[in-house]
């Protein structure tokens, strides 16, 4: 039973094949361009379709030197065309015909109702990199879970990651607090309350 719910290596086929080893990696488009929420939001959101048009409104097609034994360029500039077709945009008139499709998308990271986890708290405030929970993304050609997304795997990292409070005014007045207390320069998130069943459940 203690693997129920864990889904772990979970890496499903989306409706639009969507490269993050293309994206954040080749071409090195930060994260939070297209999950722009994460910087101020519980949540890290789906990229609107707008979003990837900012680029692929002039992008209709990958350079030859994109294409893999895997995924040949004529698959890329398909899946170019099924953007252009949900977000109702005609490559040939430059316009878009108001015709649109809802795209699909699954779901991957998906924690329990029961869990709380607030992205901004750990992206802006923390300083969290991305990869720290999600991997090495940037040499994902089809997303997958990374990490467990466990309760235990959760406190762990609150066990051992030292909050950032350098040039960090949001943690001043703690971090003054409560290093006098633990007679420590460094505060680990643990020492700061992260563990306390009420910070992700309530």
């Amino acid at each position: 039973m203690m693997q129920v719910g864990v889904d772990q290596g979970y890496q499903p086929v989306q409706p639009i094949h969507y490269s993050h080893k293309i994206h954040a990696g080749d071409n090195g488009i930060d994260c939070k361009y297209c999950h722009s929420s994460a910087r101020v939001s519980k949540t890290s959101g789906i990229p609107s379709l707008n979003v990837c048009m900012n680029c692929h409104k002039s992008i209709y097609e990958v350079a030859e030197s994109t294409a893999t034994e895997e995924y040949s360029k004529e698959f890329y500039d398909g899946e170019i065309q099924k953007l252009y077709a949900a977000v109702g945009w005609s490559d040939a008139d430059q316009k878009y015909t108001g015709e649109t499709q809802p795209v699909k998308w699954i779901r991957i990271h998906n924690l329990p109702d029961f869990a709380y986890f607030n992205h901004s708290q750990h992206v802006s405030v923390a300083g969290i990199e991305c990869q720290t929970c999600h991997g090495p993304v940037e040499e994902m050609e089809i997303m997958s879970q990374f990490a467990p997304l466990t309760m235990g795997w959760c406190i762990n990292c609150h066990r051992d990651t030292n909050v950032k409070v350098q040039d960090n005014a949001y943690y001043t007045k703690i971090h003054e607090e409560l290093s006098k207390k633990y007679g420590v320069d460094q505060l680990t998130a643990a020492q700061m309350g992260g563990l306390e069943c009420g910070k992700c459940h309530y």
